[in-house]
């Protein structure tokens, strides 16, 4: 087996009064500078989760955040959530109007299966090799 991708997700949504504003803290976020600043508040929640990346994609006045996190041998769905909200404090703290319409937007497709997490991964993704005889497969 091979472990290729480990990274569990939480995809807010979060509103903006305009695009010009959702559009300006896409392109915060974006930045490295923007990321570290969301990353130490995000790592500052638990000693396991750890902030790896974030994506973001804008629909309309809407803002989704697409937080990929390490969360050691847990699922850590709670630990995701509760960095993601400290996360979304400090973007707050820049932005006073935002308004986070849900914590999962519908764009980290917990529980649903997605292409989105096909191609990006969600959790840990494993390939697996097995190689059985012949003959075990002509008697089984």
């Amino acid at each position: 087996t091979v472990l290729t991708n480990d990274a569990m997700t939480r995809r807010p949504a979060i509103d903006f009064p305009s695009i010009v504003m959702a559009a300006e803290a896409k392109l915060r976020i974006d930045l490295e500078e923007g990321f570290e600043i969301i990353r130490e508040a995000f790592n500052s929640t638990s000693c396991f989760a750890k902030l790896q990346c974030l994506k973001t994609a804008m629909a309309g006045c809407t803002l989704f955040v697409r937080f990929a996190t390490h969360t050691g041998d847990a699922m850590g769905m709670n630990m995701i959530s509760k960095g993601t909200e400290k996360a979304l404090e400090v973007i707050q703290k820049h932005y006073p109007e935002m308004i986070m319409l849900a914590l999962s937007g519908n764009y980290c497709t917990d529980k649903k299966p997605a292409a989105i997490n096909w191609i990006e991964g969600r959790g840990k993704s494993v390939v697996a090799e097995a190689v059985i005889p012949g003959r075990v497969v002509k008697s089984v």
